[in-house]
């Protein structure tokens, strides 16, 4: 099944000719489709959130190695090693 929202209907009519087989119309209510938006923006931000805990993750760890490789430079004996 392909959401057609949108498309218009000759691209739906054009779908349907190069179908092999029978072909099922489903139609969506309107209320269904606020439904279906508010779980998709609902989605939507989990999925921003999960990002933005995953850059903050990636930013601290950097931040960690950067104050160890400082740590890790002051102690060099002689400028030798």
């Amino acid at each position: 099944m392909w959401s057609c929202r949108g498309v218009g209907l000759t691209r739906v009519l054009a779908a349907i000719r190069v179908r092999s087989g029978p072909v099922r119309l489903v139609f969506e209510s309107p209320k269904k489709f606020q439904k279906k938006k508010s779980l998709t923006a609902q989605q939507i931000k989990v999925k921003q959130e999960a990002a933005e805990a995953a850059q903050r993750k990636k930013d601290e760890l950097l931040q960690e190695l950067e104050s160890d490789e400082k740590r890790l430079n002051k102690k060099k004996f002689f400028g030798l090693f």
